[in-house]
C-alpha cells in the first residue's frame, strides 16, 4: 500500500521501487524559498550559482557533489560553482574528451542520469577516468537559456548504483525554477545600476549646466560653445568631463585652489 502523499519512484539504480516522501518535496521547497530569497546587491552571481550547488545536493540524497557548466561556445565549457574539487577534475575531464553527462544535457537539452555500469557502456573512457577521481554516478541538468541551455547542473555520487527517475525529475525542476531565481536577481541588480547611472547622469547634468554658466558668463559665448569647450577640455586632458565641469566650479568658488577632484585622471567617458 502506498502511503499517503508519497509518490512511487519507478525506474532503475539506487532508490527505485521506494518511496519518494514529503521531506523530498520539502526540502525542494526550502531550497527554492531559499534562493528567491537571495536577490540583494551584497549577493553576486558566483555566490548564487554556489547556493544552488549546495542546495542540489541536499535535496538529493545519493549526491555527494555538485557544480555548475555553462557553454562559452559549442566547443567550450567551463564550471562556474562546485561543491567539491572533484567536481573540476570531473568536468575538465569529459570537456577534454567532450564526452560525458553534462556535455549530453548541454548537447541534447534533457537530463542525463546513469550508474557506474551504465556509464561505462556510454562514455567508457571518461567513466573509467572519473571513477579513478572517486565518481561512479552522475546526473546532468540543463539550465535553460535563450534558445539552448545555458549550463548545465550536475551532480555526482561516489555510490555506483547511481540516481533514480524520482531524482532526475526533482533535479530538472529545481534546476528549471533555479534559473528563473538567478534571472530574477540578475534583473534586479541591471535595475539598480540603471538607477544608479540614472542618478549619477542627472547629478552629472547639474554639474554640467553649472560650469556652462560660468564659462558664458566669464568668456561671453553661447551655451553651445561652452559646452564644446568643455567637451574639448575634457578629450584633451583626458579626464571625465563631470570632473572638468567640477574643476570650473571650484575655480568659480574659490580662485586660486585646485579642486581635489582634478587628481581624478581616468580615461573619459563623460
Amino acid at each position: 500500500m502506498t502511503p499517503p502523499h508519497a509518490d512511487f519512484c519507478h525506474g532503475t539504480g539506487y532508490g527505485a521501487g521506494t518511496f519518494v516522501l514529503p521531506a523530498r518535496l520539502t526540502a525542494t521547497t526550502d531550497a527554492l524559498r531559499s534562493l528567491y530569497a537571495q536577490p540583494d546587491p551584497r549577493t553576486d552571481a558566483e555566490h548564487f550559482l554556489q547556493q544552488i550547488c549546495n542546495h542540489a545536493v541536499d535535496i538529493v540524497d545519493g549526491a555527494h557533489m555538485a557544480g555548475i557548466t555553462i557553454a562559452e561556445s559549442d566547443s567550450t565549457h567551463r564550471t562556474v560553482a562546485a561543491t567539491d574539487e572533484r567536481v573540476h577534475t570531473v568536468d575538465e575531464l569529459q570537456f577534454r574528451l567532450g564526452a560525458g553527462p553534462a556535455v549530453e544535457s548541454a548537447n541534447t537539452s534533457g537530463v542525463v542520469h546513469a550508474h557506474s555500469a551504465e556509464a561505462s557502456r556510454r562514455w567508457p573512457q571518461f567513466a573509467g577516468e572519473a571513477h579513478h577521481a572517486g565518481v561512479s554516478s552522475f546526473l546532468s541538468a540543463p539550465l535553460p537559456g535563450q534558445g539552448q541551455p545555458l549550463g548545465t547542473l550536475n551532480l555526482y555520487s561516489r555510490d555506483q548504483r547511481g540516481f533514480t527517475d524520482a531524482d532526475a525529475a526533482v533535479i530538472e525542476l529545481f534546476a528549471l525554477t533555479a534559473y528563473f531565481a538567478l534571472l530574477s536577481s540578475h534583473r534586479l541588480e541591471l535595475a539598480r545600476a540603471r538607477t544608479r547611472d540614472l542618478e549619477l547622469a542627472l547629478e552629472s547634468r547639474g554639474v554640467i549646466e553649472q560650469a556652462k554658466g560660468i564659462i558664458m558668463g566669464t568668456r561671453h559665448v553661447t551655451a553651445d560653445d561652452a559646452f564644446a569647450m568643455l567637451i574639448q577640455e575634457s578629450q584633451t586632458s583626458n579626464i571625465k568631463l563631470r570632473i572638468v565641469a567640477q574643476q570650473h566650479i571650484a575655480a568659480a568658488i574659490h580662485p586660486g585652489q585646485t579642486n581635489a577632484d582634478s587628481h581624478d585622471t581616468r580615461p573619459s567617458t563623460n
